[in-house]
């Protein structure tokens, strides 16, 4: 993978500054699976990034430092409790960006003693901004690449000569040249043995098999520039099994989010719940009646999907983990939905899982 190689010769290489491009999601998926076994911080698009403010460490955050008894608080003694929780474990990269969040304040609040409140609207605002933050390799495609910017891009060949039923023959053309011009320094554009129309015409022609990582260039001929690097294709290995898996992370709307407030405080499912955490196992089954349920390695449910989940076709689901697990109150429901829950809940924990 060029990106690899040129992470290996750069020590301030940072992934969330990368993106790889494709004409769909298609074929984004084995990519997402390479990321996953080479332990790359990968992340798409079109994945729901919402919930940053009721995820279980926000809200964490939030009650150990109301326990205090103090109405106002200072950015040393928010570091401070930060200091104490964990890491290298799995939920250590929200920890991660709680602690970027209370970075980002210290430039607004320096040295003052604020109210607490204070801090928590400020924090609100944050996650909301958070959601659209990069946090690794973005993989998305050329329609979702629109407007945006990145240090560095590659460009997946495959697909780009197929039109739309409502696109006109110039559609493509002008989708590809938005994947190009979406890198601020390199450029790296790949082809498949069969060519690439848009790219071999970019180049100029060329009739032999082969990749092409180029710095972004305007010339009218990229092989006479010193910035475009021409290589030569390399025979790769045989894909291992992992490939062929796919990612799934789980919206909100494909999971029931109230799940657990059925069930009294003192349910096994609110045990479950706690004793889960991010990167755990979980497994997904599906019920005599067609429900999908969530449940943890005793077999306790844990939480369900929606009516709008449906499964991958031709594929089985081989493995599932806790990818967040988030604070929900009542005040959180829909009217139509609060009769739903049970009258002694006032909070409770809904996960969002990972299928693959």
């Amino acid at each position: 993978m060029e990106f690899e190689r040129m992470a290996q010769l750069a020590p301030a290489w940072d992934w969330a500054r990368c993106a790889i491009i494709a004409r769909n999601w298609r074929s984004l998926d084995p990519v997402r699976s390479y990321c996953e076994l080479q332990g790359i911080p990968v992340q798409q698009a079109d994945e729901d990034s919402s919930g940053f403010w009721s995820l279980r460490e926000t809200q964490s955050m939030i009650d150990g430092l109301r326990t205090r008894g103090s109405a106002l608080i200072d950015v040393p003694t928010i570091q401070q409790w930060l200091a104490m929780q964990p890491e290298g474990r799995p939920d250590a990269h929200w920890w991660s960006y709680l602690r970027e969040a209370v970075s980002e304040y210290a430039l607004d609040a320096g040295d003052a003693e604020l109210p607490l409140d204070h801090f928590v609207d400020w924090l609100a605002e944050w996650g909301r901004e958070a959601r659209r933050r990069q946090t690794g390799l973005l993989l998305l495609t050329a329609h979702r690449a629109k407007g945006l910017e990145f240090d560095h891009v590659a460009v997946l060949d495959g697909d780009w000569l197929r039109s739309g039923a409502n696109e006109d023959a110039d559609a493509t053309r002008r989708l590809y040249y938005v994947a190009m011009t979406r890198a601020r320094k390199t450029l790296a554009l790949a082809r498949f043995d069969r060519g690439q129309a848009w790219l071999d015409a970019l180049v100029g022609g060329m009739a032999d098999s082969s990749s092409h990582s180029s710095s972004h260039s305007s010339s009218a001929s990229l092989s006479d520039s010193p910035a475009f690097l021409r290589r030569l294709a390399t025979p790769l290995p045989v894909p291992p099994p992992e490939l062929a898996r796919r990612h799934r992370r789980l919206g909100w709307r494909q999971i029931d989010l109230d799940f657990a407030a059925r069930y009294p405080p003192g349910h096994a499912i609110h045990r479950a719940l706690a004793a889960l955490a991010v990167g755990s196992r979980i497994a997904l089954r599906q019920t005599a009646a067609g429900a999908w349920r969530l449940c943890d390695a005793q077999g306790v449910d844990v939480g369900a999907l929606s009516q709008h989940f449906e499964p991958e076709n031709n594929m089985q689901c081989i493995e599932a983990r806790v990818a967040a697990i988030h604070v929900r109150r009542p005040r959180d429901v829909a009217e139509p939905y609060k009769s739903r829950i049970n009258v002694q809940c006032e909070s409770w924990e809904m996960l969002a899982p990972e299928l693959v």
